[in-house]
């Protein structure tokens, strides 16, 4: 006749060396809270550093995010759109919304982020990871998976980050005291699928920034000495490679987030894709109104790469 066991029964047969231990496989899962199996397995401690990464970067670079809509939609001051350069727009639209605004004036949308980005980022990291693991026992080179699996990130968290970005930017480029119920009627005048409106605008935006970040920063920290991209890193390593693939990233996509921007906040025309606004803008405008947020764009998302993904690492790695 069999007898339970207490439940710490077989760890003490296998410190006695009557069974044998658990797989490295058997630990990681015995350790790890995961949801999801099979293909993509989401785990605790990645969607909770995702989400201490993105509070930790809202709070510091909340206002260039604010001054790169507004320059990107042409609702800046007169100065600003005249300026010779991104770097002098920047600067005389920060002085123009603190003159008019002071500090609150580059807080706008700020409230919204606290409620929304942090479980934005927390889907964007842990897809990150699930799809890496996904793809770590195939053939794909490094690179190309950590390429693949940006971009596969990008495309599962944009489900919540479209939303946020479509209500955020009306308020950063509208009235002062436009607030979230007047932004969430304003953008579903169409409908609920109003809150959506530049989804795919916005992949073809953030899912090349996003497939290249990862790619380029996983390849830095190979570069730098940490072995292979999917283990963890110093914050010593994630910070100059955080820095390095978002700034590369951030201009590469700038023109392109031009466009979508002005989708997004409804500047344009409904029925125009995103080539057909950079077009509109160019012809209209001139090539320098889809560099205009260049400098705002850099500033906020260099560091902003290095922050988050250093703050998604050490809080990962103190929950493991």
């Amino acid at each position: 006749r069999s007898r339970r066991r207490p439940a710490g029964w077989a760890v003490f047969r296998c410190a006695r060396g009557r069974v044998p231990p658990l797989s490295s496989r058997e630990a990681a899962a015995d350790e790890k809270l995961a949801l999801g199996t099979g293909f993509m397995e989401y785990r605790y401690q990645e969607l909770v550093g995702g989400m201490a990464a993105g509070l930790v970067q809202d709070a510091l670079l909340h206002p260039l995010d604010v001054l790169r809509a507004r320059l990107d939609t042409g609702v800046s001051s007169a100065t600003a759109r005249s300026a010779a350069n991104p770097a002098t727009a920047l600067w005389c639209e920060a002085q123009s919304v603190a003159a008019v605004d002071g500090m609150r004036g580059l807080y706008r949308g700020y409230t919204l982020c606290l409620a929304a980005s942090a479980p934005a980022n927390a889907l964007y990291f842990g897809s990150f990871k699930a799809s890496q693991r996904a793809l770590g026992d195939t053939s794909v080179p490094a690179t190309g998976r950590d390429f693949i699996a940006g971009l596969s990130a990008e495309c599962v968290a944009s489900l919540l980050w479209t939303p946020l970005d479509v209500l955020k930017q009306r308020m950063q480029v509208g009235p002062t005291d436009l607030g979230t119920l007047g932004a969430t009627r304003d953008a579903c005048r169409v409908g609920v699928v109003g809150l959506w409106r530049g989804y795919f605008a916005g992949l073809a935006v953030w899912g090349p920034f996003s497939a290249s970040y990862f790619a380029m920063y996983e390849g830095l920290r190979r570069a730098m000495g940490s072995g292979d991209g999917a283990t963890e890193a110093s914050a010593r390593q994630s910070i100059p490679a955080g820095l390095g693939a978002g700034a590369a990233a951030a201009l590469l996509t700038q023109p392109l987030d031009c466009a979508k921007t002005r989708i997004q906040v409804g500047a344009v025309p409904r029925n125009l894709g995103l080539l057909s606004v950079m077009r509109r803008v160019y012809v209209q405008e001139g090539a320098e109104s889809l560099w205009r947020g260049g400098a705002a764009r850099t500033l906020w998302l260099t560091p902003g790469c290095a922050i988050t993904i250093t703050v998604f690492e050490a809080v990962e790695r103190l929950l493991r």
